[in-house]
């Protein structure tokens, strides 16, 4: 018989993921930032590269696209947080749409920077 992925699969998946997406953020800001400079790994990264913080986190959001489309292609994959100490598919999803927000955050910050140098 056919499983047929109700609302509530779904919906229960989403929570999931918002959970652990945040805890997420949460563990890596402490990795990855200062406490005045959310965004410091990519302005430090883009400076040692000449490239703008959004470029940088692009970069890294499309090291994640790369392996979860690998993993899913191949159709080798768990569907796991972790496996064996290393990442899980569903972390690797978590952690791309989180630098989907690191991503947004870097294009505002850099719209905010124009708008007062316009001023």
């Amino acid at each position: 018989m056919k499983h047929i992925y109700t609302h509530k699969d779904f919906d229960d998946l989403v929570a999931e993921f918002l959970n652990r997406e945040q805890q997420l953020m949460q563990w890596k800001t402490g990795e990855y930032a200062s406490e005045k400079d959310r965004l410091l790994n990519f302005h430090q990264v883009g400076e040692l590269m000449g490239r703008p913080p959004a470029e940088i986190v692009l970069a890294y959001l499309l090291k994640h696209i790369q392996s979860i489309t690998l993993a899913v292609m191949a159709g080798k994959f768990k569907w796991t947080w972790e496996e064996d100490g290393k990442e899980g598919l569903k972390q690797r999803i978590a952690d791309a749409r989180n630098y989907l927000l690191l991503l947004a955050a870097c294009l505002d910050e850099e719209e905010r920077k124009n708008e007062h140098s316009t001023m």
